[in-house]
């Protein structure tokens, strides 16, 4: 009688160690699951984050270059235009808005860029310092030439740099939107996986009561059976 006892109870608790290590590599599962979906949550907060700072902060500056490229561009049609106004007056405001561009350059540049953007941005940047070169030109042939030599001048050349130059900042906010597209479908598969885990976490959480369940009934049994085989 001591004997079938001893072997019930090592079969016993051979069968809570195999369930107990199946509850410990669940567990575990769970455990590692949730230290996944953490780090994907913090990485689509940085995705966030950075399609804010790095990509729609950044089409605001787009903007405002152009808005001063094109002001320059009124201030010196004007001045050529009249004819009348005073050249070291028009060279102050188109300093005003040169201070303006390199201040929104500056802010560009602390921004997190791709090699292409920084090339484009760079181009950008040798086009707006030709641009200028030209401004002095055509303010230097009014003084000295006659403002129609600068009308000349500026309808050759400082129309077409003008328009290169914008042009150079519509191929910059193409490549804003391909990159921010791709930091965009980034953060999608991280969500996909993010589900994924928390579907396979339910699962895991179902087959842990379904084991506990499990247990209770088998040791409903075990009583029954021992109570059975004590009355008989």
């Amino acid at each position: 009688m001591r004997k079938i006892k001893d072997m019930k109870w090592t079969y016993a608790v051979q069968q809570k160690l195999k369930v107990a290590s199946l509850l410990m590599g669940v567990m575990g599962l769970i455990i590692l699951f949730n230290i996944v979906e953490r780090r994907n949550i913090a990485e689509m907060n940085k995705s966030v984050t950075s399609i804010y700072n790095d990509r729609l902060l950044p089409a605001t500056d787009i903007f405002y270059l152009t808005e001063n490229l094109y002001s320059k561009r009124f201030l010196m049609e004007k001045f050529l235009a009249d004819g009348r106004k005073d050249p070291g007056l028009l060279r102050s405001e188109l300093t005003r808005h040169d201070h303006q561009i390199a201040s929104l350059i500056k802010q560009f540049e602390k921004t997190y860029l791709v090699d292409k953007e920084s090339a484009f941005l760079n181009e950008f940047k040798q086009k707006v310092a030709a641009y200028q070169v030209l401004e002095r030109r055509v303010l230097s042939h009014a003084d000295n030439r006659g403002i129609e030599q600068a009308k000349l001048l500026y309808a050759k050349e400082g129309q077409l740099q003008l328009m290169q130059t914008v042009g150079q900042l519509a191929e910059l906010t193409k490549i804003q939107t391909a990159v921010g597209g791709e930091i965009l479908h980034e953060s999608r598969g991280l969500l996909a996986t993010s589900d994924l885990l928390s579907s396979l976490q339910m699962v895991l959480a179902i087959a842990i009561g379904v084991i506990i369940l499990s247990l209770v009934a088998a040791s409903r049994n075990v009583s029954l059976r021992e109570k059975f085989f004590h009355m008989n």
